[in-house]
């Protein structure tokens, strides 16, 4: 069958600015179609038009191809395929889903993600121009719908489907497909139908730039529970690791193809087990392999001195602490495991192993009162004294597949609408919150956010003087060493797109 996967363009809200990195998860579903025998077309809308910008909805900023092109750049297939992965873009989204169907109004539509997996009963009432849902992992369901699509067959014989039924008007549901047991098996994402130099030559990446970064997966998953997450929804709490060898191979790979320098590990949780990252590291140190890796999420529960010295001795160099709270009381409340002094310690550990660290923290978190913002407040201004880089807090949201978006929903609290989905653009702007705490309202919120952050910086800075220069001398000559440097200077870029855009 022909098969057209189409990635959306990047948005972004406030001034932070978008994030244009390259997403797996349809590279991943699109190199299975392949090797299922269909003929597949990627349209990477944001990667192939990577500089283009322009305002939608009036206020938030596009990043990557206009819709209009796809008129020229799409080909009639026999299934087009949409990712939808965070829920604050599905208005934009589901506005493309429409556009396309103009085009092809006798295609079937698919779409998976994250964001479909969470709501898919609602994208299809929301977007009756789409014909199926995937929830969970993708690569198998979709090459067994593929299938059953080109055998004429019923779609009731693939697992994890939400559709709308063609005869019947009326939404049906088939059962959850099992977990992917042997991810060592799963073909490696089909880079080559996109314009991965697009991103690679500007070193784009969810964390910082260090040259030529491909991101990668290591394990899927996450065995923990937090009620804030939607992890659980779309991957069960089943982690699964992949084989370390062959992760070492896939990394020495793109070493030949796209002289890849360094590498983003997207995992949800990279270390659970101690053995794992330690064959890991000792994989890389025996091969002799001169890169550099970044853990943008990582727990404390499988980290030590020992652990954190030889992942720097295998290249890695930078890694976010997923803290949340200072407060234990607080991160109970949310089945959270976490020990803040012993991230305190850790922390530290790093530091004078030579690390880049940085900790989010998600603020109004529904048992959090002041008492649990002030315990916080003081974890972070001792981190900031003794040298941690930087510190991102983000006001909490029920955020769409999480435990506690289920039970806001139940009780009302919740109205699924676009007002809802673009509202969980407030991580990303400071100017603006929307507040789910009882202890605290919207204003009072964005204020503690402020100033948690403002008072972590300017402690920060005045014991660490010498990193003022560095961060205005980087982000004059646009190259980053921390999170924050390439935070201002997407921040810089997203005020001249909306300023010469208004003017």
């Amino acid at each position: 069958m022909k098969v057209t996967l189409i990635r959306p363009p990047a948005y972004s809200a406030g001034i932070m600015g978008a994030q244009r990195v390259p997403f797996l998860g349809i590279l991943y579903v699109g190199a299975a179609a392949r090797e299922a025998g269909h003929t597949v077309d990627i349209v990477d809308m944001c990667g192939e038009d990577i500089s283009h910008t322009e305002i939608v909805y009036d206020k938030y900023v596009a990043y990557g191809m206009p819709f209009s092109r796809l008129d020229t750049r799409t080909k009639a297939s026999d299934v087009l395929g949409f990712t939808c992965t965070f829920s604050q873009d599905w208005v934009f989204n589901r506005e493309l889903i429409r556009y396309v169907r103009k085009l092809y109004p006798n295609s079937t539509f698919v779409a998976g993600g994250e964001h479909i997996s969470a709501a898919p009963e609602y994208c299809l009432q929301d977007c009756p121009e789409l014909d199926i849902c995937i929830v969970g992992e993708g690569e198998e369901v979709f090459t067994q719908l593929l299938s059953v699509l080109e055998k004429g067959g019923d779609w009731a014989e693939v697992p994890s489907l939400v559709y709308s039924h063609p005869k019947r008007k009326e939404i049906c549901r088939t059962p959850r497909a099992n977990r992917i047991k042997n991810i060592d098996n799963v073909p490696r994402p089909a880079w080559d139908l996109i314009p991965v130099e697009n991103y690679l030559s500007e070193g784009l990446n969810y964390h910082i730039k260090r040259g030529r970064t491909m991101p990668m997966l290591a394990s899927r998953g996450c065995p923990h529970k937090c009620t804030f997450c939607s992890s659980q929804n779309m991957w069960t709490r089943r982690w699964i690791p992949r084989t370390p060898a062959l992760v070492v191979d896939e990394m020495e790979y793109y070493i030949k193809k796209y002289s890849a320098n360094n590498f983003v590990f997207s995992d949800l949780t990279a270390v659970v087990h101690r053995n794992g990252i330690i064959e890991f590291c000792n994989e890389i140190l025996r091969r002799k392999l001169k890169i550099t890796w970044q853990l943008p999420t990582a727990r404390s529960e499988a980290m030590d001195y020992e652990i954190l010295k030889l992942m720097y001795q295998a290249g890695c160099r930078d890694l976010d602490f997923a803290i949340e709270s200072g407060s234990a009381e607080v991160l109970r409340s949310v089945n959270k495991g976490n020990n803040p002094e012993k991230i305190f310690s850790l922390i530290r550990d790093g530091l004078n192993i030579g690390m880049n660290l940085s900790v989010n923290i998600v603020l109004g978190l529904p048992r959090e009162g002041l008492r649990g913002f002030l315990k916080t407040y003081w974890l972070m201004m001792r981190l900031a004294f003794i040298g941690l880089q930087e510190v991102n807090a983000f006001p909490f949201v029920p955020y769409p597949g999480s435990p506690l978006f289920e039970e806001f929903l139940s009780k009302g609290k919740i109205k699924l609408n676009d007002g809802f989905f673009l509202s969980l653009f407030g991580y990303a702007d400071l100017s603006h919150a929307v507040s789910w705490s009882e202890a605290f309202g919207p204003k009072t919120l964005r204020f503690l956010r402020l100033f948690l952050m403002s008072s972590f910086y300017i402690v920060m800075f005045l014991s660490h003087p010498s990193r003022i220069i560095r961060l205005i001398s980087n982000v004059v000559r646009g190259v980053s060493t921390t999170k924050l440097e390439g935070v201002l200077g997407r921040v810089f870029q997203n005020v001249k797109v909306c300023f010469f855009r208004r003017v």
